[in-house]
Formats: structure tokens, sequence, C-alpha cells
């Protein structure tokens, strides 16, 4: 599973990179017949719609929330409403069923599966850490678990285990993240404002600037286009590796 967050750039402000990223992407998962999921902030709408619509077709969209804020941080009606009309936006922009969701910094309220039933999902894959952690899964022991009638797909990690299986550390830790990737691990996350130029970080905090711009840019595409000429072969939707019954994968 190829998992794309599209949120604002550096998930802050702006939607430059969306402009500059979104149809080279789109080219790449055609050449390397990718069928991704794009996690989409709903009110992104407003001003790429018809970006989206094209560079979507054969993928699957699911909901990244409505306006990227930390749900965990929130009241539970500003959850409910989140969940909920983000999904009522996409559902209505791109005519198809939106089942998917995925939280923000993957970061979660109480009573999350509840929530996510009751705002008509099907799917979750918000388990895990966007920094290295014990939530995040080595190939191995990945599992999909399911939760008041919500199918959860985790974050997995590279084969140390901890430390997530993203283009985030896939560039932190060149050349060694891509020699850590197993080819059966099952899902691979990335933002598109990591494809795009180094200078739209300058909206991070300076620390995390220094940090998180490393081989961002011109040096994250062929990190990515072998990542998936390795991975990504058999690549299927979130929706559709529940469908053919997937649920978990084995260390290579």
């Amino acid at each position: 599973m190829v998992t794309v967050d599209v949120e604002p750039d550096w998930g802050i402000r702006g939607c430059q990179a969306i402009r500059d990223v979104l149809p080279r992407l789109s080219d790449l998962f055609r050449r390397r017949n990718v069928r991704a999921t794009f996690f989409v902030v709903a009110e992104l709408l407003e001003s790429c719609a018809d970006l989206f619509r094209e560079a979507f077709s054969g993928h699957e969209v699911a909901s990244h929330g409505l306006t990227h804020r930390i749900l965990a941080g929130l009241g539970e009606e500003e959850v409910a409403f989140e969940l909920a009309e983000s999904r009522r936006r996409l559902e209505a922009a791109f005519d198809r069923p939106v089942v998917g969701f995925r939280a923000p910094f993957l970061r979660t309220p109480p009573e999350w599966f509840r929530r996510l039933k009751a705002a008509g999902y099907e799917y979750d894959s918000s388990r895990g850490a966007v920094s290295p952690s014990p939530r995040n899964a080595r190939p191995k022991s990945w599992r999909v678990t399911r939760e008041d009638g919500i199918a959860e797909i985790p974050a997995a990690a590279l084969r140390t285990g901890w430390i997530p299986f993203s283009l985030t550390y896939l560039r932190l830790l060149a050349p060694l993240g891509e020699w850590l990737v197993s080819p059966r691990a099952p899902m691979i996350y990335l933002h598109l404002h990591e494809l795009a130029e180094p200078s739209l970080a300058r909206v991070l905090p300076w620390r995390l600037r220094l940090a998180l711009r490393r081989n961002a840019g011109a040096a994250a595409w062929p990190m990515l286009d072998r990542t998936l000429a390795r991975c990504a072969l058999r690549s299927v939707t979130c929706s559709q590796f529940l469908a053919l019954g997937g649920s978990q994968s084995e260390d290579g």
C-alpha cells in the first residue's frame, strides 16, 4: 500500500507543493503501475479540486480531516464535525464513497473507533507515530486489527522496528534508510511537500526546518522511485487490501 497525505505545505499552511508535485507524482505512479490511497485534507478542495480530480483518477481518496487540526485536542462536537464534514465534501467532489481516515499527525482522541463508525467510515490508518516509537510495527509483527466495526491498518516500520517506513525517514537516514526497507513491507506513507523545493520548509520553526529539509525536493524523488520499484510492484489501495483479505505481512 502506497499512501500519500495531502495536506498544507509541511502540515502548516500553503498549497504550493500540491501544485508543483502532484502532477509529477501522478506520472510516477502511472509509470510504476502504483494504485495509491490519498488521504486528503478536505478544505483544500476550495483551491485544488480540479487538480485533485485529474491526479486521483484510478486511485483511492480517503479523508485526512477537514482542516488538519490535531483531533486529540478538540472537543467531541468538533471531532465529529471534522470526521463527518470532511467525508461529505470529499464524496461530493469525487462522486465516490470515502471509507478511510487517517488522523493528522497520527494523533487520535479517546473512543476513536466509535467516533469513526458513527461518521460512516470503514477503516482507519492512524495507529503508529510519525517519529521513532514502539507503536510502529516491524513487518513481521504487523497486523490489521478490528475494533467497533472499524479495520485498523497501522503504520509500518523499517526492519529495525520503531523507525517509521515513510519517505521522511528514507530521506533523513539516507543512504542507510533504503537498505533498512523490508521487501515485504506492507505500507509506506509520504507527503507531497517532501518532494517539493526545500525552500517551502521555511514555514517550520528553524530547528525543525534544519532537520526536515534534509534530502527534500530533488534528492527525494530517486529514493521514492527506487522504493516503489522494490516494494510496490503489486501495490493496492487500502480498501483493495482489505477486500482481498489482507491481514499481515512477514519480514523478508
